[in-house]
C-alpha cells in the first residue's frame, strides 16, 4: 500500500459508516438510562461519581468503572443540550468504530495476506452486533476501539521492541482497566507473556510505570474513600448476580429480598461513605454460600455458561437474539475459531497467544454471568484466529 487508506479499505470503511448511520437511526438509544444514566446524573447536579443512592442520598462509588460515565460527563460538559449531547456520543462512537476497523485491518496485516486481511476486515465491519452497538450508549465502542490498540501495539512490540508502541500498549492498557476493571488479569496475563519470550524485564517495568500513570489518580481516589487499592469492587455482586437460587446463563439482574439474610444485612448497613465495598463483601459471602450448598448445580450451570459463551444461550431472554442475523454469524464465527485453535495448536505460531486470551477471557466471565454484548470484546481474537483456517485452505490467497 503506497496510500494510508487504499481503496478498497476505504470502500469497507465507507460502506460501514453508512451501515452504522442506518443502524443508530433505526436502533438508537433515545436516552440515557441503568447505570451511566445514574452515574452521569450524580457527576452533574451532585460532583460524585455514585451509582447507588442510599434514603436519597448518593454515596462513592466502587462497584462501575469510571472511564465511561467520565467520558459522558466530559460531553455533556460541553454540550448541554439533551438531543444534541446524544447525538455527539453516538457520532464519537461510530468515529471510534470506524477508527477500529482500520486498526483491526492493520493487525491483520501482520500476520496474513492483504486479500485475507481485507476479508477478516469485512467480517469484523459487517458483524451485525458490531454494527448495532454504535447506537446504544454503551462503553463497548471504547472498549473495541482500546483493545485493537492493545493488540496492535503488543503485536509491535513483539515483533521488535518499540518505546512508542510501549507507550500505546501501556496507556491503552490503563483506559481499559479504567473501563473493564476486570482487564487488569488480562494486561498481567500478557505481561507474563512478554517476559516469557523476551526476558526483558526493563521492557516490563517501563509498560507498568506508564500503565500505573494512567490508573493511579483513581486508585489513589479509591484507597482516600474506601481504603482500598482496587479500581472496582463488584466481585461479589457478579458473583452473586451468576450464583443465586433464581439465577440463569444472563444472571438474576432482580431484588434481593429472596435472601432474608442478605436483604437484613444490607439494610442494616450505616457506613455509607463506604456502602459499595461493605454491599460487595455481603453478596459475595451469599454467593460462596450458595455455591458450596450445591456445588454440582452451580459446576453445570458454570459449563452452560461457558457453552453459552462459545455458542449461544439456549434460553436467552433477550430481544431478538435468536434472529438469524446474529445466531448465524455468531455460529459461523464460533465454530471456525475453534477449528483455527486445533490447526494452531499444531504450530508455534505467535497466534496461538490469542487462543489462551479467547478461552482465559471464556473461562472468567463464566464464573459470573454471559450477556450477549460480551462477545463483542472477543471478536477481534476471534477473527484473527478464524483467518488462519483461510491461510490454510486458500496457502497462496
Amino acid at each position: 500500500m503506497t496510500n494510508l487508506i487504499d481503496n478498497k479499505l476505504f470502500l469497507i470503511i465507507f460502506v460501514s459508516f453508512i451501515a452504522r448511520i442506518i443502524a443508530t437511526i433505526i436502533f438508537g438509544d433515545k436516552l440515557i438510562d441503568m447505570e451511566w444514566g445514574i452515574l452521569l446524573n450524580n457527576l452533574d447536579n451532585n460532583g460524585i461519581l455514585s451509582v447507588r443512592n442510599v434514603d436519597g442520598v448518593p454515596v462513592p462509588n466502587i462497584f462501575m468503572p469510571p472511564l465511561y460515565p467520565i467520558f459522558l460527563y466530559v460531553v455533556k460538559y460541553f454540550f448541554s443540550d439533551p438531543d444534541i449531547f446524544l447525538l455527539i456520543i453516538k457520532t464519537l462512537q461510530i468515529i471510534f468504530s470506524l477508527i477500529s476497523i482500520y486498526l483491526f485491518y492493520k493487525i491483520l496485516l501482520e500476520f496474513y495476506s492483504q486479500n485475507i486481511s481485507y476479508i477478516g476486515t469485512v467480517i469484523f465491519s459487517f458483524f451485525p452486533l458490531n454494527i448495532y452497538s454504535v447506537s446504544q450508549i454503551s462503553s463497548i465502542s471504547i472498549q473495541i476501539l482500546l483493545l485493537n490498540l492493545f493488540l496492535l501495539s503488543f503485536i509491535k512490540i513483539f515483533k521488535g521492541k518499540s518505546l512508542i508502541n510501549l507507550i500505546i500498549f501501556s496507556i491503552s492498557s490503563g483506559l481499559l482497566i479504567l473501563l473493564r476493571g476486570e482487564f487488569f488479569l488480562f494486561y498481567f496475563l500478557t505481561l507474563s507473556f512478554l517476559f516469557y519470550k523476551t526476558k526483558d524485564i526493563k521492557l516490563i517495568f517501563i509498560s507498568l510505570i506508564f500503565c500505573l500513570l494512567v490508573i493511579s489518580p483513581y486508585l489513589i481516589r479509591n484507597y482516600k474513600t474506601f481504603e482500598s487499592v482496587t479500581i472496582t469492587k463488584s466481585f461479589g455482586y457478579n458473583l452473586w448476580r451468576g450464583n443465586n437460587e433464581r439465577t440463569s446463563v444472563e444472571g438474576y439482574v432482580g431484588k434481593y429480598d429472596f435472601d432474608r439474610d442478605l436483604k437484613n444485612k444490607i439494610e442494616k448497613i450505616k457506613d455509607f461513605d463506604k456502602y459499595d465495598l461493605i454491599v460487595d463483601d455481603y453478596y459475595k459471602d451469599a454467593a460462596i454460600a450458595n455455591i458450596k450448598k450445591d456445588p454440582s448445580k452451580y459446576l453445570f450451570l458454570y459449563v452452560k455458561k461457558f457453552f453459552s459463551f462459545i455458542f449461544f444461550d439456549l434460553n436467552s431472554t433477550y430481544p431478538n437474539y435468536y434472529n438469524i442475523f446474529h445466531i448465524i454469524p455468531k455460529l459461523f464465527l464460533s465454530v471456525t475459531t475453534l477449528v483455527g485453535i486445533f490447526l494452531l495448536a499444531k504450530t508455534t505460531s505467535f497466534i496461538n497467544f490469542f487462543s489462551i486470551l479467547y478461552f482465559s477471557n471464556i473461562a472468567l466471565f463464566s464464573i459470573f454471568f454471559i450477556l450477549p454484548r460480551y462477545s463483542l470484546a472477543l471478536l477481534p481474537l476471534q477473527i484473527i484466529i478464524s483467518a488462519y483456517v483461510l491461510k490454510k485452505l486458500k496457502p497462496n490467497f
